[in-house]
């Protein structure tokens, strides 16, 4: 059970993504109100799921994506993962402003890029060639290909 619901995380996120910048460009009026809508849902959906995999799922998601569980390691990176979730519904919620949404997506692509470099480094080095592992590096590009434009335009308006 646990190992498909790791594998539905795959799909989970690229479908909420979809979803959630579908509902931002509805009901958006302008670049500020889109990108208030996608960045912080976007944060939430990305670190809640990835905390959630981490903490509940444990080995079924180091097993999906070629590493050795590590429970401690595993669970101090989730609690981080929840920090930035949380954080982000926060700014959502209470309405921190442009530059609040700009910071909390910030935080999580950088630390998704970092990620990807070290999923890189780990096909390279230890020839991780699990197909998810060699995903992470791809899904960080398309993340931020998602988020920098709506983001530059909000912060430019």
């Amino acid at each position: 059970m646990k190992k498909q619901l790791s594998i539905m995380m795959e799909w989970i996120r690229p479908g909420g993504i979809a979803l959630t910048y579908f509902f931002a460009q509805y009901f958006g009026t302008d670049a500020i109100s889109r990108f208030h809508i996608l960045g912080p849902a976007v944060v939430i959906l990305m670190s809640a799921t990835v905390s959630f995999e981490s903490l509940i799922l444990g080995e079924a998601g180091s097993e999906k994506i070629g590493y050795k569980p590590n429970r401690g390691y595993q669970v101090q990176s989730a609690l981080n993962n929840l920090a930035t979730a949380v954080a982000a519904l926060l700014v959502l919620l209470l309405g921190w402003g442009l530059y609040a949404d700009a910071t909390i997506v910030t935080v999580m692509l950088l630390f998704f890029s970092f990620s990807a470099v070290n999923h890189a480094a780990t096909a390279i080095r230890e020839h991780n060639m699990k197909l998810v592992n060699l995903m992470r590096p791809i899904m960080a590009l398309l993340l931020l290909g998602v988020l920098l434009p709506p983001m530059i335009s909000a912060l430019t308006q």
